[in-house]
């Protein structure tokens, strides 16, 4: 069933019901930090200004790097939970958990990517607005995911009851679903 689906995030690709795209996604967010700081800490980028407010070229690439890898993170988290919407069933309630919990962590982190580019040449009366600006999106983030793990408490409690029976039923022997237990 999985393999004969298509989806427009894998831009008409078989869907793979496995979870190995995530692999991509990590080695490719690992490989910009990396990257941004071997960048950043050549000598050519050390030296190099860019403007009038004298931003440093290697200040410039970090910035390019963790706002890349933020993007990638919130677009793994996006995918994932498109994946579990399209696998239905008890994981198609987590979808909006897993989405307002990336977005929380993605916005939080942001802030410290923006602020270390920007203030060598951010006035000091604009600071207290760019600080604003993320405590609002850092406030609006978590409650939505105190929201959605509301309304979603139930398939939460479901989950981790199931998870507790089969370590229970793994601990006495028999996987739940696994006809050679009983006989």
């Amino acid at each position: 069933m999985g393999m004969a689906q298509t989806d427009a995030s894998t831009q008409g690709h078989p869907v793979k019901s496995n979870w190995s795209w995530i692999g991509k996604y990590l080695i490719v967010i690992v490989a910009a930090l990396v990257l941004g700081a071997v960048l950043a800490g050549l000598e050519p980028f050390k030296s190099a200004t860019i403007g009038t407010a004298r931003i440093g070229a290697g200040s410039l690439v970090q910035f390019i790097a963790h706002g890349g890898a933020l993007a990638l993170l919130w677009a793994l988290g996006y995918r994932h939970s498109a994946q579990l919407r399209r696998i239905g069933g008890r994981a198609a309630h987590l979808t909006s958990t897993v989405l307002a919990l990336i977005t929380l962590i993605v916005v939080a982190l942001a802030y410290g990517v923006l602020l270390r580019f920007i203030s060598p040449f951010l006035a000091p009366d604009l600071k207290p607005f760019v600080d604003w600006t993320f405590i609002v999106g850092i406030l609006c983030a978590a409650a939505w995911l105190l929201w959605v793990l509301f309304a979603d408490s139930e398939a939460w409690i479901e989950a981790v009851g199931m998870d507790m029976h089969r370590n229970a039923a793994r601990k006495a022997g028999a996987v739940p679903g696994d006809d050679r237990a009983r006989g």
